[in-house]
């Protein structure tokens, strides 16, 4: 590993892994904010907002689908998993200013397919560093690491979104372009100059067999890789799919209940959008602050107590929409309950996907790791489905009481989630199928 390497020391890959998810939340923030703004300022009409948004989430839901590409084909040549990382940043960063250069009305449909396609290498670009991270971060680490993680993707979250629309507004949609593609650039640049994947050092032996014969040797190798990182190492793994794909805490005031409750509040536009920034700064440093108590104090304890702790804002809530009305509420208890709401859970939800590290077999990473997110991405779906029914047919305050009890599901599996079990992977037959460039 040269000297360069920022994954040399502790700081060091704490640092470089937030930096690295700083650029995953830039796209998506400006995607999913500024892009959103700018075409309604256009005369796009709600519906096919609504389908921009949904194509925006496609990527993210399907990942799983071929993120074992990153796993087989190592390109330990180019960087290895560093050059999955600058070439989808390169990707990410063309197809957005193809996306911002159509004609939101008259090339709708083109629209669509280029915010799949740019979403996409994003999604792709998350794949690989998750990967990265999961063979870079040590044990005693890993609930920091994705502290720090999480806390970047906030952080870009904001830069790109909120970030964007403050330059739009005093130089032009276009400058706005132009700083959000520089992020990317920066981003890049960075990855290139501190980032070094310890897989593409490895030594390789001579290859004895053709490039097909070989390729399918190695697929077959990461199936068996693949079967054992979840099957045979433990109970861990496996209740690690039921967990994932159950409530992370209390979860309405976090995702599409809480901007539908802002407006049957009564909050104007602007005060929404200030709502949104303060909730997502309280959330990123919650994800800092829950990695680092998570390395400190164990990470099933602090999830296990923060996924708890996330009732209080929401009961309180609840009870004030049961007992006085939701527009009778006082607004500073109201801006309360939802910046202390945020903040305990990104406390929880920063460090909660450390654990799924200590599940993942390191030969499959990006595939299991992925899988294992993809679960969790197919929970907040599931949650937001049934949240919006239960408030809609009965009222807000039912919907939160339940969304309280449903935490003792995750939380009582915790205990359960043990490490993957250590077990030798099986090297491919050193006289048939030597380890060799898979490019």
């Amino acid at each position: 590993m040269s000297s360069r390497s920022l994954f040399a020391s502790r700081n060091g890959r704490l640092s470089a892994f937030g930096i690295l998810y700083i650029s995953e939340g830039v796209p998506y923030g400006f995607s999913s904010t500024a892009m959103v703004a700018f075409m309604r300022m256009e005369g796009v009409t709600l519906e096919q907002i609504g389908l921009f948004v949904a194509a925006l989430f496609l990527p993210w839901s399907f990942k799983w689908a071929w993120a074992p590409l990153i796993d087989i084909v190592k390109l330990r040549r180019y960087g290895g998993r560093k050059a999955w990382i600058v070439t989808c940043t390169m990707m990410m960063i063309i197809t957005l200013i193809v996306t911002a250069i159509i004609d939101f009305s008259a090339q709708f449909n083109l629209l669509l397919w280029m915010i799949v396609l740019n979403n996409f290498f994003c999604a792709t670009q998350d794949v690989a560093i998750d990967s990265l991270a999961v063979s870079v971060l040590r044990k005693d680490e890993r609930a920091s690491g994705n502290g720090f993680m999480f806390g970047g993707q906030y952080l870009g979250i904001a830069l790109g979104g909120g970030g964007a629309i403050f330059i739009s507004s005093l130089w032009g949609f276009e400058a706005s372009l132009l700083y959000v593609s520089a992020m990317l650039l920066a981003s890049m640049t960075f990855c290139l100059m501190y980032i070094e994947d310890p897989e593409a050092t490895l030594a390789e032996a001579p290859r004895r067999v053709g490039a097909l014969e070989h390729f399918l040797g190695v697929t077959r190798q990461f199936g068996k890789d693949l079967y054992s990182g979840v099957m045979e190492s433990g109970a861990g793994p496996k209740l690690g799919l039921l967990f994932a794909i159950l409530p992370k805490g209390a979860m309405a005031l976090a995702y599409g209940l809480l901007a539908t409750l802002q407006v049957d509040y009564g909050l104007s536009e602007a005060q929404i959008s200030q709502v949104a920034i303060s909730n997502s700064a309280f959330a990123g440093i919650g994800c800092v602050l829950g990695g680092l108590l998570g390395d400190k104090l164990g990470v099933k304890k602090v999830v296990a107590f923060f996924f708890s702790l996330g009732a209080v804002p929401t009961l309180f809530l609840a009870i004030q929409i049961s007992t006085v009305g939701l527009s009778a509420i006082p607004i500073a208890h109201f801006y309360a309950a939802i910046m202390l709401h945020g903040l305990i859970y990104g406390l929880a939800y920063g460090v909660q996907a450390s654990i799924f590290m200590g599940l993942t077999n390191p030969a499959v990473a990006a595939t299991q790791f992925t899988a294992y997110m993809a679960l969790s991405n197919l929970s907040i779906v599931i949650a937001n489905y049934w949240q919006g029914q239960v408030a809609g047919r009965i009222n807000y305050s039912a919907a939160l009481y339940i969304d309280c009890a449903l935490i003792i599901l995750a939380v009582s599996l915790l205990p359960f989630l043990t490490d993957r079990e250590e077990k030798k992977v099986t090297d491919l037959p050193r006289n048939t199928l030597p380890a060799t460039e898979s490019a």
